[in-house]
């Protein structure tokens, strides 16, 4: 891959009155906190210029760095145990599952103890939550459902696949279980509306779990053949005459199954929004893992894959942002994948990926591309943060940790064009960055003078990764680990790029606070960013 595909694409043309104030106005911004609290009076998502929506929590710009409880965590005590790492990992939203046997185990009847403990341990934790509503889907399975849903297949009919058998999936073309899945997620979302809408402990919910099926291509019982076999329906999007067949060819299982999967979470999800309007998202296994791609054996069939996608959120319009699941180690598929949900109306958002160096640094690319609403490591133990009984911070915590406090100022920058992402991988441990006024280099590993120049051999955990933003045509934050950063002039142009300030040190309430002036050995041989990681801001002076 070209070393310039790593980095946030940037905007060209930037007028010179906002290159002149706009560092002025980050800093005069002090109210803008993207950390967890108590008083919150607003979670939404709000448009912007670029059609994308941004998440807002009380009033202020929120950045998800997001830790996902395990799927069968989602319980009072659990979160109580997990406190001390989810500290350590320096999140500041828990994404905890809420099932659907869990707070409906009689029909009709239910049971809001789980819910308002976790209200209750979250508030003492001070944390935001997100809550997964693991209704009709989760891992494209029915494993989550009531009892009383599971025992009643005349009612709430199973999936059949090509052999004639029942499978572990509700089908999507059943409104008995449609109806009930939503129900039960209004009644939940009704009952936070009651709790917990003044305090907004919970800032979005996610709607099932990826949803689809697998096991089938799709649903074969004898009502689903007769609908498959019959017309489109005309409110497919872009949908033309035809037969599912005839219209979609070999692709045909899978759009039909998605064309009923996303009317069937669209349902549910509008009669949760009905009362209580919080934003909700749905996330997708995705098809495009590398690999025969075979839906229903390879990913679910009906989920809201990539070429699917505009129809899905078409169908599903109480859907805010269908999310991502990403957990590729491998950098050119990872942003293949984060791309292709990069699209018009929905911004990039990743709640879920994995624990390791790879996935950090791929966290890292991840919330420096514009627009992006956050990241979220999948799955915590009591050990977590931890080494021999000891705190030792993990690839990603690193990353939440440097960019918690950064993120207010570091937000407008990004979503302006202003911000680049420069991350190491196997073989690529030099990679250039531009803006309007300088180039730089982020160098990974020891530099050393070889042909061609000083540079970079690697750190051999591929831990390197840095942001840089352009706060002004003389100012940079520079954040990141395990790298070196070199500036220089434009290609072409005289002189030098000299160093008149290197400041380390963090943001508290959205301000820039100083720790300590570096110079000397510090900055004489690049600026340094050490493993456990550093934030600085840089003032340069192009000397012609």
């Amino acid at each position: 891959m070209n070393a310039h595909g790593l980095f946030a694409s940037g905007s060209a043309a930037w007028p010179a009155t906002r290159r002149r104030s706009l560092f002025g106005l980050l800093l005069a911004a002090a109210a803008v906190v993207a950390s967890p609290g108590l008083q919150a009076q607003t979670s939404r998502l709000v448009p912007n210029d670029a059609g994308k929506p941004a998440l807002e929590v009380d009033g202020k710009p929120f950045l998800t760095l997001g830790i996902q409880l395990n799927n069968s965590s989602g319980f009072p005590a659990d979160l109580k145990a997990l406190g001390p790492a989810i500290a350590r990992l320096h999140a500041n939203v828990v994404m905890v599952p809420v099932s659907w046997q869990v707070i409906e185990p009689e029909e009709g009847k239910f049971d809001w103890s789980v819910v308002d403990g976790l209200l209750e341990e979250a508030r003492a934790q001070k944390l935001r939550l997100t809550l997964l509503w693991f209704g009709t889907w989760k891992n494209a399975t029915m494993s989550y459902t009531p009892a009383w849903v599971k025992r009643d297949v005349r009612r709430f009919p199973r999936v059949i696949s090509a052999t004639g058998a029942p499978i572990d999936v509700l089908t999507p073309i059943a409104t008995a279980s449609r109806d009930a899945d939503a129900r039960a997620f209004s009644a939940l979302m009704g009952h936070l509306a009651e709790v917990d809408g003044a305090q907004r402990t919970v800032i979005m919910v996610q709607v099932e779990n990826e949803a689809g099926t697998l096991g089938a291509d799709r649903d074969h019982s004898p009502a689903a053949e007769a609908l498959f076999r019959g017309p489109v329906p005309a409110d497919m999007p872009g949908a033309k005459p035809g037969t599912w067949t005839e219209r979609y060819g070999v692709d045909a299982p899978e759009a039909f199954m998605a064309y009923h999967t996303a009317k069937y979470i669209g349902a549910v999800a509008e009669a949760g929004k009905r009362v209580y309007a919080l934003p909700l998202y749905a996330n997708v296994w995705p098809r495009e893992q590398p690999g025969l791609l075979r839906p229903g054996e390879s990913s679910p069939s009906g989920g809201a894959v990539s070429w699917l996608l505009p129809q899905w959120r078409a169908l599903a319009p109480a859907i805010d942002v269908v999310g991502v699941d990403n957990y590729d180690t491998n950098i050119a598929p990872y942003i293949a994948i984060a791309r292709a949900y990069d699209i018009p109306g929905n911004p990039l958002f990743v709640p879920e990926t994995g624990a390791t160096m790879a996935h950090a640094r791929h966290a890292f690319w991840t919330l420096a591309q514009p627009h992006a609403l956050g990241i979220a490591r999948f799955g915590l133990s009591a050990e977590s943060g931890l080494k021999d009984g000891r705190p030792a911070e993990e690839p990603i915590a690193v990353d939440y940790r440097l960019l918690s406090g950064i993120a207010p100022f570091l937000l407008p920058l990004r979503d302006a064009g202003q911000v680049r992402v420069a991350i190491e991988e196997d073989g690529l441990a030099n990679v250039p960055g531009t803006f309007d006024e300088v180039d730089f280099v982020a160098r990974f590993g020891e530099v050393k003078e070889v042909y061609g120049g000083k540079r970079g051999q690697g750190n051999p955990d591929l831990s390197g990764r840095v942001i840089v933003a352009r706060a002004a045509p003389d100012r940079y934050l520079v954040t990141g680990a395990s790298a070196n950063l070199l500036f220089a002039p434009k290609l072409g142009q005289p002189g030098s790029v000299e160093l008149v300030t290197v400041e380390e040190g963090h943001f508290e309430d959205g301000r820039w606070v100083r720790e300590r002036l570096l110079n000397g050995d510090e900055t004489a041989f690049g600026l340094v960013l050490p493993p456990e990681g550093r934030s600085m801001m840089v003032t340069l002076f192009a000397n012609r």
